[in-house]
C-alpha cells in the first residue's frame, strides 16, 4: 500500500479511544484506531461520506 496521509486522531472525551482517517495518495480513504495503528479499514469515498452523513442525522446512535 502506498504511504498514508494521516489527519490527526478524533479521541472525543475520553482520550484513549482515537480513530485516525487517512488516504492513499490515489485519495483512497483508511481508517484506524489509534491503539490497533497495523489493523486498517480500507473503504471509498462514496462509503464513507455516506457513514458519516448517517452518523451526523442520527442514525447510528443505536450503536453507542
Amino acid at each position: 500500500m502506498s504511504e498514508i496521509q494521516w489527519q490527526e486522531p478524533f479521541c472525543g472525551n475520553s482520550g484513549n479511544a482515537c480513530i485516525q482517517i487517512g488516504h492513499t495518495a490515489d485519495g483512497t480513504p483508511i481508517l484506524r484506531e489509534t491503539t490497533r495503528p497495523r489493523e486498517l479499514v480500507v473503504t471509498t469515498s462514496d462509503a464513507l461520506r455516506n457513514f458519516i452523513e448517517a452518523a451526523k442525522r442520527g442514525e447510528l446512535d443505536h450503536l453507542l
